[in-house]
């Protein structure tokens, strides 16, 4: 190999490690990432809302409570909880949830009765 062409090699690769040095660190020094300041969960995609929701199942299961489960689940969406339930499932069992899982989430809408949902509904003046 020539001079000419090992000088023009050496610069090639020269300019690439400046460049990569300085793309880091502009985006390390200059303007490093930041979390969101403002985020809530309705902000969430629709899998994390399902696997919210799933959880929120499991800790029902364990403990009865609907009156819990549906606080649990307005926090997840400011909608309506048992229509936040019902999209979940619907999801999970477009994505393949394991069936189990979306047996869980079923039961935890078998376990709110009309008449806890109306008694949550008034206390939260809804």
């Amino acid at each position: 190999m020539d001079k000419a062409k090992r000088r023009r090699v050496f610069l090639f690769f020269l300019t690439i490690a400046i460049g990569i040095c300085a793309g880091l660190a502009f985006g390390w020094l200059l303007m490093p990432p930041q979390a969101p300041t403002k985020a809530s969960l309705d902000d969430l995609r629709a899998d994390y809302k399902a696997d919210l929701v799933l959880m929120t199942a499991v800790k029902f299961l364990a403990a009865p409570d609907p009156m819990n489960a549906l606080d649990q689940l307005a926090r997840i969406d400011a909608g309506d909880p048992l229509t936040l339930l019902v999209n979940a499932i619907n999801y999970a069992g477009k994505v393949g949830y394991a069936s189990d899982d979306i047996q869980v989430m079923q039961a935890l809408f078998s376990g709110i009765d009309a008449q806890s949902y109306q008694l949550w509904l008034t206390e939260r003046g809804k």
